[in-house]
Order: C-alpha cells, then structure tokens, then sequence
C-alpha cells in the first residue's frame, strides 16, 4: 500500500529516560542464551520464525541482512534457506554466542549498532526479528537500512503487538459472570520507554529498556526512511490451555489477541 502523505516525523519524547539502563542486550547475553540457545524459545519455532519466512520469502543466493540478530536464531533459519547472510547485533557477547552454532552457508556475525551498516553493501532484504522494541533510535536505523536495500528490496519487522504487548501498561483479566478473558490496556498513544528487569526478585538485577510506540509512531520510521508498507501479519499463540475452568475463555482470548504485529517494508524501485 502506498505510504501516506509525507509530513515531518517528530515522535513523542519517551515519559521514562532510558540512559540508566541502557539499550544492548550485552549484560544479560549469558542468561538470554540460556533461555533462547540456538533454536529459540517454542514461540519462536512454532510461531515467529515459520511466519516470519513465509512473509520475508526469502529466496536462495540472496543477500539478507538481520538486525539485531542476537545469537543468530533468524540469522540461521536464512541460511538454511540459501541466503547469504549478515547479522548484526549491539551485544560482542551475543554475536560470541552466534558464532558457536554453526550453519550452512555460513553466516557473517558482525557486533555493532543496527545503524552503522553503511560499509556492508547493498542487501535484497532485511529483518529486525523482535528487537526493534529494543531500539531508542529505530528513525536512524531505518533510514540506515533503506540506504543498503537495493531498489525492490524488502525488510520485515517483527514487534510484541503495539496495542496489547506492553510491558508495565497490559494484562490479562478475567470477567467471571461472563466466563470470558479479557486484555486490559493501561496506555498506548504515548511513546514510553520502559525499564525491564530481567530478574525480578533480585536486588542487583541487570536490566534493558523496551519502547512502546503507537502503531503510527512505529509506521512514521519506515515512512520517514521512503518505505513502503507492503505487508502486515499479526500472529497468535500457538498453545492451548489443559482442561479445567478457565481452559475456554483462555483458548478464545489467544485467538483474540495477537502476540506479534509483522510489517513488510519495500524500498521503491525508482
């Protein structure tokens, strides 16, 4: 679909400042593995890798560059498919982690920030699978992508649902009298930045930040960068809930109420 019409992009500032925490997954990268390793975690297998193909359509002999690649778990499932891959990733730890786990063809692990990407080359596509969420500057990183995609080049994003994935601001509620599950939404037109704890409980927990934008907050990056919004996909739970009480308000909320919002971004080819 077209883009709409052109206007200055001026985000809202985020509410909570994020430089006390810090952006990269770097100090959490040994626990992070542990938790996605080298074939990610059931939502990714079942769910997030299997669409994310299926709508990035990645062909063999292409040149796929994946943004914020972590261990390498998208970066992976290209190359299985006959890509020429690169991933990049803020976190050295990380990209230590991806180069442990081998594929065929190999990948190229490079440890930098998402928006120098300038001396790579040109690409036929891009994926940012999960991380931009992760990204204060995802206006830079956008821009910086589109100027590496050759014309008709494609990148998809993967995010948490913007509307019912935000951390600190959604939950889940149960309406009892009328037997049904409910997403309760605190906020969602503000742009936060938000501190994760990754071990609550634990007094000198490390932790990152997750920004939440509104779906045209996020949109106003790839516009402003001259891409087109080609696809989208939102993408449901793959699990269901054992027999008991609740079992079938839990199963038709996980049909209600989509985990991940996926936009197919297309630079034009003049």
């Amino acid at each position: 679909m077209p883009p709409p019409p052109r206007r200055p992009f001026r985000p809202r500032p985020p509410q909570t400042q994020a430089r006390e925490h810090g952006t990269s997954w770097e100090k959490s990268a040994d626990w992070y593995d542990r938790i996605i390793g080298e074939r990610g975690s059931e939502l990714y297998q079942a769910v997030v890798i299997p669409q994310a193909l299926q709508l990035l359509n990645p062909k063999r002999g292409e040149r796929v560059l994946d943004l914020g690649c972590g261990q390498g778990v998208f970066s992976r499932a290209l190359a299985q498919k006959g890509c020429q891959v690169t991933g990049v990733d803020a976190a050295p730890t990380l990209i230590q982690k991806a180069r442990t786990y081998p594929v065929k063809p190999p990948v190229r692990y490079l440890a930098r920030d998402a928006a120098q990407i300038e001396d790579l080359g040109e690409f036929d596509a891009a994926s940012a699978i999960l991380c931009v969420q992760n990204m204060e500057h995802l206006d830079v990183v956008s821009a910086a992508a589109a100027k590496v995609l050759k014309p008709g080049g494609r990148m998809l994003w993967v995010v948490n649902h913007p509307a019912f994935r935000i951390p600190r601001q959604s939950s889940w509620g149960i309406d009892e009298p009328r037997k049904i599950q409910y997403r309760r939404t605190d906020a969602y037109s503000s742009t936060l930045s938000i501190p994760i704890i990754m071990h609550p409980g634990k007094a000198d927990s490390e932790s990152t930040v997750s920004f939440h934008r509104s779906l045209e907050t996020l949109t106003a990056c790839g516009f402003s960068a001259g891409l087109r919004l080609s696809g989208i996909g939102e993408w449901y739970s793959h699990k269901e809930s054992q027999p008991g009480p609740r079992a079938k308000a839990e199963n038709r909320a996980r049909k209600e109420f989509p985990l991940f919002l996926a936009l197919l971004w297309e630079k034009p080819a003049v």
